[in-house]
């Protein structure tokens, strides 16, 4: 996947918020941490492996918050208020009314604040070695020592939050450290650093209606496996799931769990109540199941791709494909399918349940 164009929204506020969308599928919300956040350059690191894994099953969406990246840098506010500006901005110019969303280390903050404030807007709520209380994180020496050359040697602290990050002689260190620097400036680090420390995010968590992962790393120095637990035990029903090592060590791992979070594939189709299907379940993709199943409902092709935030064209490609797979000559017949193996919810033969 290449590299998506890089569009603007403007906040309520004023300010223009730089933003990327790429893959299609329901809208998936990706907030990274204040120190690596440029919706252009990440994509020559590993965060293209991230956005492209995710671009297959969702419509990602990167922004930069305001004083980051592309967006604009003369921000007196970065408050928690102010970045909801941001991330509503962005959603309202995209169109998405209801989305899932991912916040990694920092990008916790907004994602469990925005999730508190507008519970009919995120239907799932991912957190990666995330912490909800980060002034709780000073007994973590790496994290400490970090914070000092942040604030005494801008050059020296990029340079080896690099290595922090990729270990020495790669030339991904390098590289990181170079986007931290295009990403923001030391003054505009050391606000975002002490808003973050002050932000308590507990109570957002005890208000949350959406269901909520929470995955965490064993080796990073951003947030403890208590902070993670803290996590998971202040947000109602939700669940945390551990990896050995660092997170470049179970990244795959890390993602395949996040899609079947938020999109778990459709459950297996029940026997059939007859001899006379022929096709599995099975022979069709779950994206295919899907359009199969909003059309046995009586959707239209547009209305099908509505719900499920595809272009028309698309739902027709998915809708060749299960007709060539299923042997069906039309609409009819593959809502007779649907319905005979029980793909429909409510619905049998005969009629109405």
């Amino acid at each position: 996947m290449s590299a998506p164009r890089v569009q603007f929204a403007t906040t309520a506020d004023g300010f223009r918020i730089a933003y990327t969308a790429s893959g299609e599928g329901y809208p998936l919300i990706w907030l990274p941490h204040f120190l690596a956040s440029h919706v252009q350059l990440e994509w020559d690191f590993p965060q293209r492996y991230v956005y492209t894994t995710l671009g297959e099953h969702f419509r990602v969406v990167r922004l930069d918050n305001r004083g980051l990246g592309l967006s604009d840098r003369a921000a007196d506010d970065i408050s928690l208020p102010a970045r909801i500006l941001d991330l509503e901005a962005v959603a309202a110019r995209i169109g998405c009314e209801r989305f899932a969303l991912v916040g990694i280390e920092g990008g916790g903050n907004l994602a469990a604040a925005f999730a508190a404030a507008y519970p009919e807007r995120v239907s799932h709520l991912v957190f990666i070695n995330w912490t909800p209380r980060f002034s709780e994180q000073t007994g973590v020496q790496r994290l400490s020592t970090l914070g000092l050359l942040m604030r005494r040697d801008w050059d020296m602290f990029t340079e080896n939050i690099g290595t922090s990050s990729f270990g020495y002689d790669t030339p991904l260190a390098a590289g990181y450290a170079r986007l931290v620097r295009s990403t923001l400036t030391q003054d505009m680090a050391l606000r975002y650093g002490d808003e973050l420390a002050a932000e308590d995010l507990v109570s957002a968590l005890e208000r949350l209606q959406c269901e909520t992962l929470v995955l965490h790393s064993e080796r990073n120095f951003y947030a403890s496996e208590d902070s993670a637990r803290l996590a998971a035990a202040s947000a109602p029903g939700a669940s945390m799931v551990t990896f050995p090592g660092a997170l470049p060590d179970h990244i795959a791992a890390m993602l395949e769990a996040i899609v079947e979070f938020v999109a778990p594939p459709p459950p297996s189709a029940q026997p059939a109540v007859d001899d006379t299907s022929v096709v599995e379940a099975t022979a069709f993709t779950g994206r295919e199941l899907e359009i199969l199943v909003r059309l046995a409902r009586g959707l239209s092709n547009r209305e099908i791709a509505d719900v499920l935030f595809l272009s028309p064209r698309t739902v027709e490609r998915h809708l060749e494909n299960v007709y060539r797979k299923g042997g069906f000559r039309n609409r009819a017949e593959a809502t007779a399918y649907a319905i005979t193996n029980r793909l429909v919810d409510g619905v049998r033969p005969g009629g109405p349940a």
